[in-house]
Parts: structure tokens; C-alpha cells; sequence
């Protein structure tokens, strides 16, 4: 027996000793770690499933007693590039929403999705600000920032995080909140990354039940007219409602309703918390531009929020690249449309603009690490799930949108569209300030680097 098998068993049996959850050798059938990014392979050395906050910390004491990174998964979002060595320690298995009616608060245990939220708080006439999909999971979106389909009326997602069970890289559980760590707080309000483990989290619920909601679409030729006349529209938008336009290439496949099956279309989303006779009104220009078809803006409960963009929910291959934009004119959208319009033959599946502003440029919600409150708007673009393309065809069409935007981008993105990008790319999100706020505590939480960066 080698020296790296010994030392493999030895591992095992501290982490089986140590935690209740199930430990894995990582190369075990069943200790496959999937995601929503079938492209991503992960090879850890070992898997543990958290089934408490307990077995975080003795899982994080393991790690360091033996020098081993540790990557935390919880709904498999998070990861946009695969981690080699180490511990791969999944929270899905911390489950459970608890809720404070009267406060109307949240604690939100930290393998829960934003599903799990709406399913709790919704019979009590409470909404949480969400992401587009209420698939994803809600540290990750809370770390980063998270932008819901309201944003321009409720701001970051980050800004309802009231407090946090957060474990360090020495296994100790600290409790966050504005009176505890305030450091810690301001951190984990868009910081994203390298901030200990997070067991749970309690959020700031609003009083909301229903919002008018929905999109409508354009296809072919008339997609390329619509995408023109919202960036004319836009430019006037009311504050209070939230709008994206995406580009998209959707495939001749059953699931989809048959107007859209194979088509180019353009995919008007709308979501406010006004009445639905404004609405209209607001967006009327938008619908008399071109043709619509598959029009489903009316009220509806927030709890179908995730009806407005209607994210994929299988599990995919997916290369994407996103940035900020200061503007979008209509010489930005001639420009998208040279690369991505209804003629190219790049291989992109999605390229969508989200109206940023609003709510989201309001840092009165307290001391945070947002990045991105100073866009006006992001692009987000999603190569063609062909993975044999990955590596040429599909991160070339990718940068060449990026560079058609060029003259109107920040040169950076949001945390939580950032990819799979370097480290160092990925503190440029964040001004100096932050960048230096940042630095400090994640030193004090974790002073041996053990967690790594999700990307």
C-alpha cells in the first residue's frame, strides 16, 4: 500500500468518525457530484454530505488537520469550472425554512432553494426577493448579490440578508448579523466567494402576493424589429418595472410550444409590482413594434415568478460570458444584432439584456459588497450546448459579442454571472475599497485559504 493510499484511508476514517453524514471516496460510482453544468467535471478526493451544521465544522476541522482545500456545493449552480483534489462537503442535505410571520423574516438552512422559500412563505401572503429561477440555490444567490425579474423596484437579493450561521476555516460557528460581526455581514452582502461555509441564513420577506408578470415573443425578422424597439422603449422605462429582452435560438424539440420550436425569437420579459392596466399602457409601444405571439403578461401570484423568464431547469452543457453595459441604444443593438441577429451563424443559443437601475443603484439597505449597482444594464450570453465546441467555435463567438459591446461595456460584470473565470478576474469585480474590505475578511475567516473560489 502506497504512501497516497494510506493517507486516503487515513482521511476517510477521521471524516467518517467525525461527521454523520455519508463520506465518499471521490472516486466512487455514487459520490458524482451534478450540477446544472453537465460540462463541468468535478475529481475530488473525497465527498462528504452535511446533513447539520455540526458536520460542517468537523468536516472543516478534518480539512485542516490534514491541509486539504475544501469546496462547498450545494445545488450545483455555483461551480462553473470543475475542482480537482480536495474535499467537495455538499449542504443540500441542510434543509428546512423557518418562518417569522409577524417579523416577517426568514431562516433559510443552506441546501434550500428559492422553491423551498416561495413554498413556505407564499401561504402567508409574503414573498422573498428570488432570483429568474426559483431552481437556484439561496446562499449562492444571496452571496453574489442576485437580481430578482423585480429588481428595479426591490433592489439586490442581498439587500434582505439579515444574518447568517457562518463556519470558518478553523471550524469554529460564528453567528452574523448587524450587531455581530458586522464586517462579516457587509461581506457576505455580494461578496461571493472565500467567506467560510454558510449553514443557514435569515432573509427580509415583503408583503407581496401577487405582481403582474409574464413575457411575450417575436420570431424571425420580427425578432430583430422588437429587439430595435426596446432599445428605443427602455431608454423612457417607468422605474417600478423590470424588464429584459433575450435573443434566442431554440431548438426543434416537443417541450417547446410549436410557434417557437426551431425558431430565432426575441423574448420580451415584463415584471412589476403595478397594476396590470399600467403595465400595459407602459409597455404598449414594445407590443405594437412587431408581431407577438405567446403573449402571457397578466397578474399571477408571486410565487410563479420564475413563469417570467422561464429558465431552463435540466441540466445542460453551458459555456457563457457575460458584462455591464452603461447604455443600451439603438447603436448597441445594431451592433448585438451584426453578431447574434436573425442571419448570423454564430453558435449562441441566448444573448439577453437586463435593465438594470432603479433599486439596484440604492445602497440604503446598509453596508454591502455589491458589485454592479453603477450599470444601467448587463448582457448575458449563453453559448450552443455542444461541448465539442467548447474549447473553439463557441468561446470565440462569445468573446466576439463581448467585443461588439465594447464601446458601451464597464469592462467588468456582476459576481453571479462571472463564469469561469480566474481569481484575479474575479476580485476585479469589486472596486478597491471593497476589494481591500474584502481581503481583510477573508483572511480573518479563512487564514489558510482553504475554501475555494466557486468558479
Amino acid at each position: 500500500m502506497t504512501t497516497h493510499e494510506i493517507t486516503q484511508d487515513v482521511v476517510l476514517d477521521a471524516l467518517t468518525q467525525a461527521v454523520t453524514g455519508r463520506v465518499l471516496p471521490g472516486n466512487a460510482a455514487e459520490a458524482r457530484l451534478s450540477g446544472m453544468n453537465v460540462a463541468v467535471e468535478h475529481r475530488p478526493d473525497y465527498v462528504v454530505h452535511a446533513t447539520s451544521a455540526a458536520d460542517v465544522q468537523a468536516t472543516v476541522r478534518v480539512a485542516k488537520t490534514f491541509g486539504l482545500p475544501v469546496a462547498v456545493f450545494s445545488t450545483g449552480h455555483g461551480f462553473a469550472r470543475g475542482i480537482d483534489g480536495g474535499i467537495a462537503l455538499t449542504t443540500a442535505g441542510l434543509t428546512g425554512v423557518e418562518v417569522d410571520e409577524p417579523a416577517r423574516t426568514a431562516r433559510v438552512a443552506a441546501g434550500s432553494r428559492w422553491r423551498d422559500v416561495l413554498d413556505a412563505v407564499t401561504p402567508l401572503g409574503l414573498a422573498a426577493v428570488t432570483g429568474s429561477s426559483p431552481d437556484v440555490g439561496v446562499v449562492g444567490f444571496l452571496l453574489g448579490g442576485g437580481m430578482s425579474p423585480l429588481a428595479r423596484e426591490v433592489g439586490f437579493g442581498s439587500n434582505y440578508l439579515l444574518a447568517a450561521d457562518v463556519v470558518t476555516g478553523d471550524g469554529d460557528l460564528l453567528h452574523v448579523d448587524a450587531d455581530h460581526h458586522p464586517e462579516v455581514l457587509r461581506a457576505l452582502r455580494g461578496g461571493k466567494w472565500g467567506l467560510g461555509i454558510i449553514t443557514s441564513v435569515t432573509i427580509r420577506l415583503l408583503p407581496l402576493a401577487t405582481i403582474t408578470g409574464g413575457s411575450f415573443f417575436a420570431v424571425g425578422d420580427d425578432a430583430a424589429t422588437m429587439f430595435r424597439a426596446y432599445a428605443d422603449w427602455v431608454a423612457t422605462a417607468p422605474a417600478d418595472i423590470t424588464t429584459s429582452v433575450a435573443l434566442l435560438r431554440l431548438p426543434p424539440l416537443e417541450f417547446l410550444p410549436e410557434p417557437l420550436r426551431g425558431q430565432y425569437v426575441a423574448n420580451v420579459r415584463v415584471a412589476s409590482t403595478r397594476p396590470l392596466a399600467e403595465v400595459a399602457e407602459a409597455i404598449a409601444p414594445l407590443r405594437d413594434a412587431a408581431p407577438v405571439i405567446l403573449d402571457s403578461i397578466g397578474e399571477m401570484p408571486y410565487a410563479a415568478i420564475g413563469a417570467v423568464h422561464q429558465d431552463p431547469t435540466d441540466p445542460m452543457p453551458v459555456l457563457d460570458g457575460s458584462t455591464l453595459l452603461h447604455t443600451f441604444e439603438p447603436q448597441t443593438a445594431e451592433a448585438l444584432l451584426a453578431v447574434a441577429g436573425p442571419q448570423s451563424t454564430a453558435p449562441l443559443m441566448m444573448a439577453e439584456i437586463r435593465h438594470l437601475g432603479g433599486a439596484l443603484g440604492d445602497g440604503a439597505h446598509g453596508p454591502d459588497s455589491v458589485t454592479g449597482r453603477d450599470a444601467a444594464f448587463s448582457l448575458f450570453v449563453i453559448g450552443v450546448p455542444v461541448p465539442e465546441l467548447f474549447e473553439t467555435a463557441v468561446p470565440a463567438a462569445i468573446r466576439g459579442l463581448l467585443e461588439a459591446v465594447q464601446p458601451w461595456s464597464l469592462g467588468r460584470t456582476q459576481a453571479n454571472l462571472a463564469g469561469a473565470v480566474s481569481e484575479a478576474a474575479m476580485i476585479d469585480l469589486w472596486s478597491p475599497a471593497d476589494q481591500a474590505h474584502l481581503a481583510t475578511v477573508r483572511r480573518d475567516l479563512d487564514p489558510d485559504g482553504r475554501f475555494l473560489m466557486p468558479a
